[in-house]
């Protein structure tokens, strides 16, 4: 694995991992999930456990018809070292009121997207 999770390489797709998030229309959000992850990308969270864009897709989906309006916006820079980047985030209910905060943390294919995303919720690791 070559190092390309350095920031200023990262940030366009972590941008596209947003872009997959807050898509509703479905083929613009197959463009971002397609940009943002390698064909066979696995995602889980403390709520997901899915593998390839289709999975993604469903996921995200999802989220839109659990949560109307929502969306996630970065929160702070994005950071990356040795293939691995990490980015904060928060779920924003339609008034822009965090509703959840978190912290993703990714591994990077060589052709710069991600293959490996594990998602975190709350900004610290609990007592």
């Amino acid at each position: 694995m070559t190092d390309t999770a350095t920031p200023d390489i990262a940030q366009p797709v972590i941008d596209a991992y947003f872009d997959s998030w807050n898509r509703t229309e479905p083929a613009e959000r197959t463009a971002a999930i397609e940009r943002a992850f390698a064909p066979d990308a696995h995602m889980a969270d403390p709520l997901v456990d899915v593998t390839g864009h289709d999975e993604l897709a469903a996921v995200f989906a999802q989220f839109h018809a659990t949560y109307p309006g929502h969306s996630f916006r970065q929160v702070g820079g994005v950071d990356g070292h040795h293939g691995l980047v990490r980015w904060g985030w928060e779920m924003v209910d339609p008034a822009g009121s965090v509703a959840l905060a978190g912290i993703d943390i990714g591994v990077v294919a060589d052709d710069g997207r991600l293959v490996r995303v594990a998602g975190f919720f709350g900004g610290s690791v609990p007592d």
